[in-house]
């Protein structure tokens, strides 16, 4: 019985890895380069675009999630092993740009130059602060392999 449940386990792993993982991994590799054209988007009409940054993070979040909470679904992390660090730094790094997204949105909701050249230079300021202080934590922190608990 207890092998019929590994390997169970194991296709349930390989599937959800195909059918939502790898598309959670494209999404976090495109979205900085979403991030670039959403904000040139913005600065270029002066108005605010629709804020659907806070989805990617939850559809993002929610399949990572469930990687990590459901043991079985935890299996792709040790067989892969790059992958538990590489999703946990890329979805920072997407919390990181979809709050700048949204901090840029909310300036671009009046007309006013000088609120658009205020919040535009708030969001830059928030991804190095961010990211400067995304570095001094995985310093203290590094992202290792999840080990067997």
């Amino acid at each position: 019985m207890s092998k019929w449940k590994g390997a169970l386990g194991s296709v349930a792993a390989i599937m959800y890895f195909v059918y939502f993982m790898l598309i959670t991994i494209l999404l976090l590799i495109l979205y900085p380069l979403f991030f670039l054209t959403e904000v040139s988007s913005i600065r270029n009409t002066g108005f605010a675009g629709p804020n659907i940054s806070i989805s990617f993070v939850g559809i993002c979040g929610l399949f990572i999630g469930l990687s990590m909470l459901i043991r079985p679904l935890r299996k792709m992390y040790y067989a892969l092993p790059w992958l538990y660090p590489f999703v946990k730094i890329f979805f920072i790094n997407l919390v990181i740009l979809c709050v700048g997204v949204s901090i840029l949105n909310y300036g671009y909701q009046t007309v006013n130059e000088a609120r658009h050249a205020l919040f535009f230079v708030l969001m830059i300021i928030q991804i190095i602060v961010s990211r400067i202080s995304m570095c001094f934590y995985f310093k203290k922190r590094p992202a290792k392999f999840l080990e067997e608990k």
